[in-house]
């Protein structure tokens, strides 16, 4: 097959969402640092099928009714081209919404990359496509890349960042499911495989995206129906509860509580009991600094109950009636749940947690339980926004939704039944963790490849790539993969934390950054290959 192929950047970005544009604002300002004057631009190829800065998950294109899980604080791209945070960016664009539609974010994230592509320390191309193979040959990183039709061409550069994302995710379309022709038909049934952010976003695509209202506030919010909606919604989650709703406000005191305890572990830590008793303290500290009182046995035998494999919560509270109490305590009448304290542990410490753990020692039967421990805490801690919990809260009460455990869906042969599968695919570069260090098998495009030819590694009990502390991507034997680096979701397990919008959570892309414009500032201009023949 013939391949198209093109001029030699200094870099090439396979994936263009927010990661990959925080790493370029990383490197923007590592350049304006080195060369406040820039007479020659780092030449940057970014390979991105949708929007370039956006990516799928932000695609500004989607409905305003998929809104941010995440405070709207938090997302800064700034550097010296782009000067405003996406919460002075809707300022200026007339909005105020903490928890903005995903559509407004991405359109921030857009506007951001289009101010780094005029940057004067940067020359940005934006190739609409998808890298499928990565390789090396020679000095130089080979991306193969596919665009909308099939075509193919070949990039090439001394240097590859893999920011591919939540490549592979759900993949659901929530146009088409939020329309009566091409979804699911009005008056059916529907069954929901997941119980979490994706599934509540197809919830909201069979009834704000169709039409539907919600009227009046807070607990006397109530649901105006369009006719159009399925006749019931049933969200089939594990445990048969819903993620609890993030809480409208924190005060300072209890998240210093937390930090205070959290700020004990040491980097390079393993998460074995001592570890985990530091976040009980947290959790017990953050608890007391509310006026509530919730013990260490508490605590204990509720994670434990959330984390015993096919455990369903069976604790004798009607479920509108726990909908309703989880709802007080984000409004701020917290009590002695002790799944909402260690929920506000988890929230308040996780820079904490990701800073102890990153790229430590795992054994893999500790790490296995610290990742079943930290799913339930994710539950607790990075729910919806209370709006959100409050819209499904009275959908319930219309007789619209409700959530059930595997055992209590029932079967799937009525004739209106539609199943929808909102379990998204989780970070890393593998599907479960490694269980030895051999037989490793991936479909994750690019990584099938590297892995295959070990550019990359996995580690026993891990899913993603292992990485040097400046994105590196290392070999098994440790040694670094010349002109490979990885960033945000495929380096999950070795760093954790990888799912939110935070540029500042980690500290990889700027080391990415300064350690690349370091070796930039090194190479001869007249040492850059400025072309490749075009051959067969």
């Amino acid at each position: 097959m013939r391949h198209a192929h093109h001029a030699t950047p200094d870099l090439i970005v396979v994936g263009g969402g927010p990661r990959a544009l925080y790493a370029l604002a990383d490197l923007e300002e590592a350049l304006a640092d080195q060369a406040p004057d820039p007479r020659a631009p780092l030449r940057v190829t970014v390979v991105e099928p949708g929007t370039p800065g956006a990516g799928a998950v932000w695609e500004p294109s989607q409905p305003d009714h998929l809104m941010m899980n995440v405070h709207h604080r938090i997302v800064d791209a700034t550097c010296p081209s782009v000067p405003l945070t996406l919460a002075q960016w809707q300022e200026r664009e007339g909005s105020t919404d903490t928890f903005p539609p995903r559509a407004l974010a991405g359109g921030y994230l857009a506007w951001a990359f289009e101010c780094l592509a005029q940057s004067p320390w940067l020359n940005v191309t934006h190739v609409p496509a998808t890298v499928t193979h990565v390789r090396r040959e020679g000095p130089l990183c080979v991306c193969e890349a596919a665009d909308a039709v099939n075509a193919l061409a070949l990039y090439r550069a001394p240097r590859v960042l893999l920011a591919t994302g939540h490549a592979g995710g759900a993949g659901l379309d929530h146009a088409a499911i939020a329309s009566p022709m091409t979804g699911p038909p009005p008056g059916s049934r529907v069954t929901v495989h997941g119980a979490a952010l994706t599934a509540f976003d197809v919830v909201l695509d069979l009834t704000a995206g169709r039409g539907g209202a919600w009227v009046g506030d807070g607990a006397d919010l109530h649901y105006v129906p369009s006719g159009d909606e399925p006749a019931r919604i049933t969200l089939v989650s594990r445990s048969g509860e819903p993620m609890l709703p993030k809480p409208e406000r924190v005060p300072t005191s209890v998240t210093a509580a937390v930090r205070a305890r959290t700020g004990r572990w040491l980097p390079d830590a393993v998460p074995d009991d001592a570890w985990w008793d530091v976040l009980a303290d947290a959790a017990v500290a953050a608890a007391l600094e509310a006026g509530v009182r919730v013990t260490h046995d508490e605590l204990w035998e509720r994670l434990e109950q959330a984390t015993e494999r096919g455990a369903v919560r069976a604790d004798g509270i009607d479920p509108a009636a726990r909908w309703a109490r989880d709802a007080a305590r984000a409004r701020g009448d917290v009590d002695a749940d002790p799944a909402w304290w260690w929920g506000r542990a988890w929230a308040a410490g996780y820079a904490d947690v990701v800073r102890s753990l990153e790229r430590g020692p795992r054994e893999c039967g500790t790490w296995a339980r610290w990742r079943a421990r930290a799913a339930a805490l994710e539950r607790w801690a990075f729910g919806p926004p209370l709006v959100t919990h409050e819209r499904l809260m009275a959908l319930r009460a219309a007789g619209l939704l409700r959530v059930v455990a595997p055992a209590a869906a029932g079967p799937d042969t009525a004739s209106d039944e539609v199943l929808i599968d909102a379990f998204t695919r989780g970070p890393g570069v593998l599907d479960e963790p490694l269980e030895l260090a051999t037989a490793i098998a991936t479909d994750r495009a690019p990584w099938d490849g590297l892995v295959d030819a070990g550019e990359v590694t996995v580690r026993a009990g891990e899913r993603g790539v292992l990485t040097a502390l400046d994105g590196a991507c290392l070999r098994a034997d440790g040694s670094v993969s010349i002109g490979l680096a990885a960033l945000g979701r495929p380096t999950e397990d070795p760093v954790i934390g990888h799912d939110s919008l935070q540029r500042h959570l980690h500290d990889d892309s700027r080391r990415w950054a300064l350690a690349l414009v370091r070796e930039w500032a090194l190479t001869d201009d007249a040492a850059r290959p400025e072309a490749v023949v075009a051959h067969g």
